[in-house]
């Protein structure tokens, strides 16, 4: 930066002593630095590098002119030549001039001069270089004024780039999101702003959208009801409503809407977002169908929003969020100890174990929470929150929304009772089953196989009593044919109740069905079996049935060539596995509800207590994999 404050220099060389003290009296008065030299050589070694504003300079000295000087003076002084007067006291003629004038010289004063003269030229040339000086700074002025504009638009540029990130990321947010999101004036109730779920689901294009009101999208049955919800937020700030949008081409699609006002640049507006609670609502009018014994199920989502500072300790909850912890919105300072003291004492080790591992791993936290009310009344919550740190990783703030789940954890609790009486149903029915097959058995073994077997002595009899040949040959045929038919029923009667578990035990059993087996379809069967495993028969043969369930699979539809069967036990489990090396099940196959055989092994292994898992296997086939536990008599 230039200083106009300092004084200018001026250099004054003439080799005549008397002369040098005249000039330096005379410019004593002057503002400014004065360099006196007695020769060219000593001026130019006493201004080397320096800022000249005049020099008066002496045409007549020995060893080197004043002309010379001059030269040698400004030659290194490209831009900033120095303005030279020329002392003289003899008369010179043109030549003499223009020679003065090509080395630098701007005036020429002859001895005797004119104090007053002198002083006018010098203060000229002063003033020149202050001019010149001030063009300079200003000069710098505006170059840093350019550079400091250059470097607020850089900024400005920066800035606008970040916004713009900010705001697609923010879109890119929005659209990302699994339900609609939409933004209204209010209260015009005019959309200024939506996330693309919003025009694939109604199919409007953004053009038939901007502007629209949100009764627009709404069916005539629901308006009143939306009606109500907006005079609900105008009251509280935000509302929720469960109502059914109506698409381009005709369809009704049922939205639970959230939405809160807010306020902006002095302008108000209502934010929110639109849950599609289709399969919800398919999932109730299915449970209104097969459960007779209710008439009307409605789940109503209550959401609440929480943010909580570290730093000052304080709390800021959403009107909901103190609905659903039991208090008025507004009737009392929310606190994390508020919150911790009305986590029910057998939930709070669970929650106090997730929130260790936010601070540590940095994770969410998204947790199931039985919650007491002020007065004494339980509810389930579910808690989702983040939390943020700084850059030492000590936490900072906590946000969070808090969903009141009683209601499904009501139906849940429903569910799970009624699963349970139809495991009990199925029990029984299956008990009943092969009490019946034990009947049939007997009646078969008893009845039908006596008198078979009454029957072929009869004609063995007939046959010995017999004298036409012809008759004997049909008796031995027809002897043939009731001793097949005898087999017959004690192959029926084996599978219908094998004796042999009651008899010989499971071991035995499954080896004796598996030799049929293998005889049977020309399957291989190799089987692990531990020897001495205690198996009550009330496990045995459900156990056997899975068996024969899945070897028939195999024989029906898996083109195997081998077949292994494992079970052993595993401390106190009962593992169970076949495996086959066929074309193997796809996962349609597993989870069609047509695939009836491999239902009845999984309810068959729910009776037992156990699990149930059917695979593909990596290479080929596949693999049944059973365990359940061994009863404590």
């Amino acid at each position: 930066m230039l200083n106009v404050n300092y004084k200018p220099t001026i250099l004054i060389v003439d080799d005549n002593k008397e002369n040098l003290k005249l000039l330096s009296c005379i410019l004593d008065k002057v503002s400014a630095n004065l360099i006196s030299a007695i020769s060219g050589s000593d001026a130019l070694k006493k201004t080397s590098g320096a800022e000249l504003a005049l020099a008066i300079v002496d045409v007549r000295m020995p060893e080197m002119t004043g002309y010379e000087m001059a030269v040698k003076l400004n030659e290194s002084r490209i831009e900033n030549k120095v303005p030279i007067i020329f002392l003289t006291a003899n008369y010179f003629d043109q030549k003499e001039l223009l020679k003065g004038y090509s080395s630098g010289a701007v005036d020429y004063i002859t001895k005797p001069f004119s104090k007053n003269i002198l002083l006018s030229k010098v203060a000229v040339f002063l003033d020149l270089f202050n001019q010149k000086q001030i063009i300079r700074r200003n000069a710098e002025l505006l170059k840093e004024s350019l550079n400091d504009l250059a470097k607020a638009n850089e900024r400005l540029k920066e800035r606008e780039q970040k916004q713009n990130r900010e705001r697609l990321f923010n879109k890119a947010l929005l659209d990302s999101i699994p339900g609609i999101y939409y933004l209204y004036t209010y209260p015009e109730l005019k959309l200024i702003d939506w996330n693309k779920q919003h025009e694939s689901i109604l199919g409007y294009d953004a053009i038939k959208i901007q502007g629209s009101s949100t009764l627009d999208w709404h069916l005539y049955e629901n308006e009143e009801m939306v009606r109500k919800s907006i005079d609900y937020i105008t009251t509280y700030n935000k509302t929720s409503v469960e109502a059914s949008f109506l698409t381009k081409d005709g369809r009704s699609i049922p939205y639970l809407l959230t939405a809160v006002k807010i306020e902006s640049e002095g302008k108000q507006y209502i934010m929110g977002v639109g849950i599609n609670v289709s399969e919800r609502k398919q999932a109730e009018q299915a449970l209104l169908h097969s459960e007779s014994i209710l008439t009307k199920a409605q789940q109503i989502a209550h959401v609440g929003s929480w943010e909580y500072d570290y730093e000052s300790n304080k709390m800021k909850c959403s009107d909901e969020t103190f609905r659903i912890f039991g208090y008025d919105p507004g009737g009392i300072e929310p606190s994390l100890d508020l919150f911790y003291n009305m986590v029910h004492p057998e939930d709070f080790p669970f929650l106090q174990r997730d929130i260790d591992k936010v601070k540590e791993l940095h994770v969410p936290l998204n947790i199931d929470l039985c919650i007491i009310l002020p007065n004494g009344e339980e509810r389930f919550i579910h808690e989702q929150a983040e939390m943020t740190f700084n850059a030492g990783g000590e936490p900072m703030k906590w946000v969070g929304t808090v969903h009141d789940i009683t209601e499904r954890k009501k139906i849940e609790d429903e569910l799970q009772t009624s699963l349970k009486q139809l495991h009990q149903l199925s029990k029984y029915i299956e008990q009943a089953r092969e009490n019946e097959r034990l009947n049939i058995a007997r009646e078969l073994h008893d009845d039908l196989g006596q008198s078979l077997t009454a029957v072929k002595i009869d004609l063995e009899i007939i046959k010995k009593h017999a004298s036409d040949t012809i008759v004997k040959g049909k008796l031995e045929d027809v002897k043939v044919l009731v001793g097949d038919t005898i087999r017959a029923v004690q192959r029926i009667t084996s599978q219908l109740r094998p004796e042999i578990i009651d008899d010989l035990g499971l071991e035995a059993a499954i080896e004796w069905y598996t030799t049929e087996f293998s005889q049977r379809y020309g399957i291989e069967v190799s089987m692990d079996v531990e020897s001495g495993i205690s198996i009550s028969n009330d496990d045995a043969l459900p156990l056997f049935r899975i068996m024969q369930e899945s070897l028939t699979n195999i024989a029906r539809h898996a083109q195997a060539t081998h077949i292994e069967i494992m079970l052993r036990q595993q401390g106190d489990f009962i593992q169970f596995e076949v495996s086959d090396n066929g074309v193997g099940i796809t996962e349609d196959k597993i989870n069609s509800k047509k695939s009836f055989g491999i239902m009845s092994m999984k309810e068959r292994t729910t009776s037992l207590g156990g699990s149930f898992k059917i695979t593909r296997r990596d290479k080929f086939g596949s693999k049944i994999e059973i365990s359940f536990p061994i009863k404590k008599e």
